[in-house]
Parts: C-alpha cells; structure tokens; sequence
C-alpha cells in the first residue's frame, strides 16, 4: 500500500470538501438577506392589503394574552392587523386579518397554505365586515375541504379576539381545552399540569367527568359547573360546597380503589381477532381492550400491514357501558377521528349489547355510533363494541364474575 499516494488523495479530498464549503457559505451569506428582505416585503404588502386605511403600522408584543394561534401583531392609525398559524386541512395555514378601528374584519390574506388549490380566494372574502357579535362559522366547501373553511374562522375570530384584548376589553380567547386545563390545575392546586379523561372502569354517581392529573398528582372531579380536587391528602378546593366534597371524596376512594384483573383464559367463541385482552373489576365490571377495523386500516391492509382503531370499553354487570374510549386512531381527519371526541365517547354510555345494530351502506345517522361521512370507521367501532358485548355474554354465562 502506498502511504504517500493515500495521503495525498486524502488531503485533495480535504481541499475540495473545504472549498466547496466555503461557497455554500458564501451563498447563504449573499442570498439570505435577500430571501429576508423579499419574506419582509410580502408581509408589508400584506398588511396593506388586509388593512388598506392603516398607517405608520407598529409590531406590537404578542403576550399570553392574546389566543395561542396569534403569532404576530401590528398597530396601525387605522386598526390593527394580526397573523395566526392555524389547521385547516393541514397544518401550518397562516393568515393574516386586518381589524378595523370599529372592530370589523378590513381584510383576509394567507400567507402559506397547503390547502385545495384556489379555495383561498374565496375564503378571504367571506367574513369582511364581521364583528365579533355578528361572526358565525360559514363552511363555504364541502368534503374533506370543510377544514379548510374551519381553520379561517379559527383565525378571524382570533384577529377579532385579539383587537379586542389591544383595546383594553375583556374577551375570552383561551380554548375550551385550555380553560378546562386551568380549571382542572386551579381545582386542584397546580399549574401547568396536564389533567386527561379517566377511563371510569367503575360506576360512580354524582360526578359528571373525572380528570386525572399527570404524575399521579390527584383526581379532578366536576360535579354540574363545579370543579373539585382531590388527592392523597384530601379536598384541594376549599371553596367547594360541603356537598361537593363530600361527593369528590367518596368518588376519589372508588377511583383510587379501582384494580383490574386480567382473564388469562378467555373462552372459546370470543372474536380474538378484535378483543385482545378482558378484565374484571373487584366490583364485577368487565373491561376489554379491542382492535376495531376502519378505514385507515383497511388501507393499511393494501400494504400487508394494520392500523386499527384501538378501543377500551367498560360494562357493568347489568350488561351497560360505562365507558367507552378511543385511546388510538389513524383515522380520516375530519371525518373517522370523530371516533375520539368527547361528545362521541359519551354517546356509548349506559348503552346495552341490543342497542348496537351494524349500519349498512350508507351510514344509517341514527344508528349508535354512526360517524356522517366515515363508513368504515363506523363499521369498525360497532363491530368492536358489539365484539365486546358478545365476549361479555359469554363470561357472565361461564361463571366468571
């Protein structure tokens, strides 16, 4: 082996790699500015354009104030002018809204959208002239394009929101999470804890949700409007009627006393292929852990693997759901990931095993569980669910109580 030669290959190579370096460097150094200046003249353009009669524009600081979409902001002698980075159909929808000194809508320009093509146009113009007394939800599309008209009405009732908050008026810009969160953490006396829906695998009465904090910090309980905490040490919200804490004391036992035993032999003529695991409460309710087949795993199937939705579902003794959870999804945005919503999961509760019957083609809208638009997701949850009835029956019948 030649030493030298190697050497020298490897020192051409050194030269050629630094020099080539030295170029991009020299590129990016030119050309950034450049790409800064053209970005900073777009947005000067745009903020005439969403708000013609402004002048001397002022960026102003955007605080925790304002609602969380809002990522800029300008005061101009004729309003203000805000820019929000919402979802439509997919992220990253940025749109600007000129506000006016009467509080109506001047203006409505994207900025960046990977949105149906041309669809934007239109949508700029639908909210002009709005306030925030007069603005309502308008869906100017149809399909999985919906979103698109979702994400602009997110972003207008920020801009207005957020003019409103300049001006020194009280205004409620947090989301309806967001303002559950600070209730929860309030309740509870915490801040910034993350509080999640507790899967109720028991029966409890007076309590309408219960909201588990992260790290086993406590249990949230809201009974009506009310919101009480409860941990280790007792009731966190001392402003809490008596009988409220009464009511989150006893339901925090019942929750923290909860224990789940698996059934290891499941007997046959249960469908393994959807109930995976089934437990018993100390108790007598049953809960199952099922895999339901819908749209995006029959388009998984193509491919030789499997998405399925994966549901946990609680029954009493009586034969009632308790709850009924999705805890994973890919299914369509929009349309089969409705399959997690709050308002979908209630639906199931205190529903019998007779109660589901499996829609046909198309979706019958009163059916339990039917999802408008999403045929296969429907399909898949009614089939798991009624797959989890079915199991049910055959263990209460086998003496497994």
């Amino acid at each position: 082996m030649d030493i030298k030669k190697s050497l020298k290959d490897v020192l051409v190579l050194f030269v050629i790699c630094s020099v080539f370096g030295t170029l991009l460097a020299l590129v990016n150094f030119i050309t950034a500015p450049i790409i800064r200046a053209n970005d900073s003249a777009a947005a000067d353009a745009a903020l005439l354009e969403v708000l013609p009669d402004g002048k001397n524009f002022k960026e102003i600081e955007i605080t925790d104030k304002y609602p969380t979409v809002v990522d800029k902001g300008w005061k101009a002698d004729g309003g203000y002018v805000f820019q929000m980075t919402v979802e439509g159909w997919s992220s990253g929808l940025v749109i600007m809204v000129g506000v006016d000194t009467e509080g109506k809508v001047a203006g409505v320009k994207h900025l960046q959208t990977n949105e149906t093509y041309g669809l934007e146009s239109q949508l700029n113009q639908v909210y002009l002239g709005d306030t925030l007394e007069t603005l309502e939800f308008i869906n100017v599309t149809s399909g999985a394009t919906s979103l698109s008209s979702s994400g602009y009405f997110k972003a207008v009732d920020a801009a207005l929101k957020s003019a409103a908050v300049a001006n020194g008026e009280k205004v409620e810009t947090k989301t309806p999470e967001e303002i559950l969160q600070a209730n929860c953490n309030t309740a509870l006396g915490t801040t910034d804890l993350v509080f999640t829906r507790w899967f109720a695998t028991e029966i409890i009465t007076g309590v309408d949700k219960v909201y588990e904090a992260a790290d086993g910090a406590g249990y949230v309980f809201i009974i009506g409007e009310s919101f009480v905490g409860v941990n280790e040490s007792g009731v966190t919200t001392p402003d809490a009627s008596d009988e409220n804490k009464a009511t989150a004391s006893e339901a925090y036992n019942t929750v923290t006393a909860s224990a789940l035993t698996e059934i290891t032999e499941l007997p046959s003529g249960i469908n393994k292929n959807i109930v995976k695991k089934a437990y018993i409460t100390l108790t007598g309710n049953y809960v199952f852990e099922l895999e339901g087949s819908g749209y995006a795993d029959y388009g998984a199937s193509y491919g030789g693997g499997r998405a399925p939705i994966y549901i946990s579902v609680s029954i009493s003794p009586d034969g009632k759901i308790i709850d009924c959870v999705t805890t994973y999804h890919t299914e369509s945005k929009g349309y089969g990931d409705k399959c997690a919503t709050d308002e979908y999961r209630d639906g199931w509760v205190g529903k019998e095993g007779t109660d589901i019957v499996v829609s046909g083609k198309p979706v019958n809208s009163t059916d339990l569980g039917a999802i408008a638009g999403a045929t296969y997701t429907t399909h898949g949850y009614q089939k798991a669910v009624k797959a989890a009835f079915a199991a049910f029956e055959l263990l209460t019948e086998g003496g497994n109580e």
